[in-house]
């Protein structure tokens, strides 16, 4: 523990051997001595139509002294990248002591799980900070061709294999979370100072301001006041904004959520090579009772990431032969002879996930200047869809046009009400692909359960026609609109595969009836390929292809079981294979 009277510090991010070496920031507080940053003001005027308004100035140049915010998450990181174009200095302030590699913390217990980075999250990353893709690629994160090279199942529909011409980027949450934390260190105005935790909001005499925030910074048990022009909390969904609100005399935000108690239970393992047949990932959505699901995703260092799911209170096991046996309940046939012949490379970690939160930040009409609530702490959706990074990175792709047209002026409103449109839409497909499990109970809202119901055709048609699965790739990475589905041409290719389905399931249903064999190099209307469609020989296969209970033909077959079961011990935190990587 340092002296209370030491000086207080600041995170580095030069302790990254494999990688370049990049600028320190050095520490900047409210009382220091403002730094000459005119060399690297952003000028740029122009005149552009914004909401209502018939004209309004645009402009990146800087329109505070020192913005503060509250979180070194990645709402909170790219809160930072944006806010250094405007304000003087920016300071991000982090409870977590933040980890000079790829480790996890536990600010992010989700962060020892499958993550996915949604295509308009990436594009987005890549916008804010230029090179980014290439340098997460050098450093070992996986790309992949979508769909090609992904296998994606959902409700036992598995999106049909083709080439989106789209590169997706595949990696571990603190690896991806490390590049983009070492990028808002090298940027010359933003300091990030861990090991502190922020307290009380400072406000004017009038509370119609937010002026500053209380910040404890616990490895120099000091206590100071940091003046701030806009404090930014992005401090997760326990965010405790609402009970500042309530204290300055505000309302607090309406709340919406749906109660979805989800377990996830993760390990990274590693597999032969190119035993999953070229597939970089493969997830498994929920079809049957009891709810579970599966993903497992190629990252970086060689590895792949595990990840068992339980809805509704299915758990799977923390134990390394019931983890196993619980994939083999879900995994086809050569996923899970890929994962037996696997290592087990880390131990079982556990995530709970109770319910969605929406915050209705956007319908307060009374809030103060100088304040935003972003990333989980305005919206927190179920971890399945993998949207929480890339709704965060909308969140500040649309701080940064706020900022740009009109300043600070009004923020809030404008902020909250821009970003709502965005947020309905990743909400939309949360609750209605949570609808459609086989445990969820009726949803209240009719128009919900009519899109709940119209969900089934549409997974029909996608797991048959590339033009339907490319468009329902394109919603779920956030590139386009739910209403994509309802174009012309696509509606006419739902219809169309879903008539070609119908009548192959009655003509299968009659030859059996008849007892008539086809011959299996017949084309099927079920699948262009000619072969049944995916959902039934890979899923259904997988829930009777159980693992023995025994090992003793030995063989590589047995080397993930005798692996875990030699280092297992009850109560202890690493299960790693001996020898294994780590």
């Amino acid at each position: 523990m340092r002296h209370p009277s030491a000086p207080t510090t600041t995170w580095s991010p030069n302790h990254h051997p494999p990688l370049p070496p990049v600028a320190t920031t050095t520490a900047c507080h409210s009382t220091e001595t403002e730094t000459n940053l005119s060399d690297s003001l952003i000028l740029c005027r122009s005149v552009r139509a914004v909401d209502n308004d018939v004209e309004s100035e645009s402009f990146m140049a800087r329109i505070g002294e020192h913005a503060v915010v509250l979180g070194a998450g990645m709402g909170g990181l790219l809160a930072a990248r944006v806010l250094s174009e405007f304000y003087s200095r920016v300071t991000v302030i982090e409870r977590d002591e933040l980890p000079v590699d790829g480790q996890a913390r536990k600010g992010v217990p989700q962060g020892r799980h499958v993550h996915g980075l949604l295509p308009r999250g990436k594009d987005i990353l890549e916008t804010l900070f230029p090179g980014f893709e290439a340098e997460l690629l050098a450093a070992g994160a996986v790309g992949c061709d979508a769909l090609a090279e992904i296998r994606f199942q959902i409700a036992g529909h598995t999106l049909k294999k083709h080439s989106t011409g789209y590169r997706a980027l595949q990696a571990s949450r603190p690896h991806l979370e490390r590049h983009v934390r070492r990028r808002v260190a090298a940027i010359a105005n933003v300091t990030l100072r861990d090991l502190c935790e922020a307290s009380a909001l400072e406000t004017g005499d009038d509370r119609a301001r937010i002026t500053g925030v209380t910040v404890t910074d616990r490895r120099a048990r000091t206590r100071e006041l940091l003046a701030a022009d806009l404090v930014v909390a992005s401090m997760g969904r326990g965010s405790v904004v609402p009970s500042w609100l309530e204290k300055l005399g505000y309302p607090r935000p309406e709340e919406e959520g749906t109660a979805i108690d989800i377990v996830y239970r993760s390990a990274f393992i590693g597999l032969p090579p190119e035993s999953l047949s070229g597939d970089k990932s493969v997830t498994i959505g929920v079809r049957d009772l009891p709810p579970r699901a599966l993903a497992l995703f190629a990252v970086e260092d060689d590895r792949h990431l595990l990840t068992l799911i339980g809805h509704g209170g299915e758990e799977p096991p923390a134990d390394p032969d019931g983890f196993l046996d619980y994939a083999a309940e879900l995994a086809p046939p050569e996923i899970l002879t890929a994962v037996e012949r696997g290592e087990l490379l880390s131990e079982v970690a556990t995530f709970r996930y109770k319910a969605n939160l929406r915050r209705r930040y956007d319908r307060l009409t009374d809030f103060p200047d100088g304040l935003l609530a972003v990333g989980d702490s305005l919206c927190s959706f179920s971890p399945v869809y993998g949207q929480g990074m890339t709704v965060s990175a909308i969140q500040m792709s649309i701080l940064r046009e706020c900022l740009t047209r009109r300043g600070d002026r009004d923020l809030a409103r404008r902020f909250y009400r821009a970003v709502a449109p965005e947020i309905d839409n990743a909400w939309l497909l949360t609750v209605i692909a949570d609808g459609a499990m086989p445990h969820a109970t009726a949803h209240p809202a009719p128009h919900i359960r009519a899109a709940i119901t119209a969900l089934e055709p549409v997974l029909v048609a996608a797991e048959r026609d590339t033009v339907v699965a490319s468009t329902l790739f394109r919603i779920m990475g956030l590139t386009a609109a739910p209403t994509a589905v309802l174009r012309p041409d696509v509606l006419a290719r739902i219809a169309l595969a879903n008539v070609r389905a119908a009548t192959g399931t009655t003509l299968a249903a009659i030859t059996s009836l008849l007892g008539i064999r086809t011959p299996h190099t017949a084309m099927s209307v079920d699948s262009p390929t000619g072969r049944k469609p995916s959902h039934d020989t890979d899923h259904t296969n997988a829930r009777h292809h159980r693992r023995p209970d025994s090992c003793d033909g030995g063989g590589d077959r047995c080397r993930f079981r005798r692996a875990v079961r030699g280092n297992h011990v009850a109560g202890q935190e690493d299960h790693r294979f001996r020898g294994a990587r780590t």
